[in-house]
């Protein structure tokens, strides 16, 4: 089925793994999925999902205090992702010690220990010599594209006080799989990824997500620098359509607009490395 494409057609959502609870709940109108689950302190938030033309979409994200008026914060935006790809490389630092054990290096050793690189710079062509083996680098190597979508349907699925809803059909240049968002119950988060994977070998890769099609008209964007002192940026005059890098205090930033603020960030991380010693 092509959901979201003609008035009155039905949206084709698998339900069968979704378990209906107090205060976390889906349900299909016609071409739209919505769904509802209680934030923080007595807060409720919705989110109503659909697609067009194979794109999901967020028809609405909206979010009221306990007995108040909802407040819409969002309608009709567009997830959007962008990945940037590269060939994986073992550097010299990582060779050196295993030539001195007398450790041969193979195929099956440089398969295994390239995973465990420090030193390698994908982007940068031609590379350093030295640094690592099967220099240099060729711009050929680096690859870049923003996502694609050719979704027909959703599916639905209950895990405990969270729900996932998921739509297949995702296609951003070597990765394909499809886009995800989560809700959790007593929490006031949203959850966007896309879920996705490559066939190819030696794949070194960075990503960039989010979601395009706020207004800007009457916001402001809120943040502490990496000083911790706060900044304040007010929407207005001629837009810039590129990219900009905001250097945030825990990657945080929160956007005020007619008496609703969302705030944005990656998913927090941790990075374990065995080879680095520092404290």
């Amino acid at each position: 089925l092509c959901a979201g494409l003609a008035a009155g057609q039905t949206l084709n959502c698998d339900l069968a793994e979704y378990k209906p609870q107090p205060g976390l709940r889906a349900d299909v109108d016609k071409d739209l999925l919505r769904i509802a689950w209680q934030g923080e302190g007595g807060q409720e938030l919705r989110a109503v999902l659909g697609i067009q033309k194979g794109q999901p979409l967020i028809r609405e994200l909206a979010a009221r205090k306990a007995g108040g008026a909802w407040i819409v914060l969002g309608r009709d935006l567009q997830p959007e992702f962008r990945v940037t790809s590269g060939r994986r490389r073992v550097s010299e630092q990582q060779l050196a010690p295993l030539r001195k054990l007398k450790i041969e290096i193979t195929p099956e050793v440089l398969e295994q220990e390239k995973w465990n690189v420090f030193w390698d710079a994908p982007l940068s062509v031609p590379g350093r010599a030295g640094t690592n083996p099967g220099l240099p680098r060729s711009p050929d190597e680096i690859r870049r594209a923003s996502a694609t979508y050719n979704a027909a349907s959703c599916q639905v699925k209950s895990d405990g006080a969270r729900m996932e809803v998921s739509f297949p059909g995702l296609a951003m240049g070597i990765f394909s799989g499809k886009l995800m968002f989560t809700v959790y119950k007593g929490t006031n988060l949203l959850r966007q990824e896309a879920i996705a994977k490559t066939g190819e070998p030696s794949v070194a890769y960075k990503y960039e997500g989010g979601l395009k099609g706020f207004t800007t008209a009457g916001a402001k964007v809120i943040w502490r620098d990496t000083a911790r002192a706060w900044q304040e940026y007010r929407f207005g005059g001629k837009p810039n359509n590129d990219p900009f890098a905001l250097r945030a205090r825990n990657r945080l930033a929160v956007v005020e607009r007619g008496g609703g603020s969302l705030a944005f960030f990656p998913p927090p991380h941790k990075f374990f490395f065995a080879r680095e010693i520092e404290l």
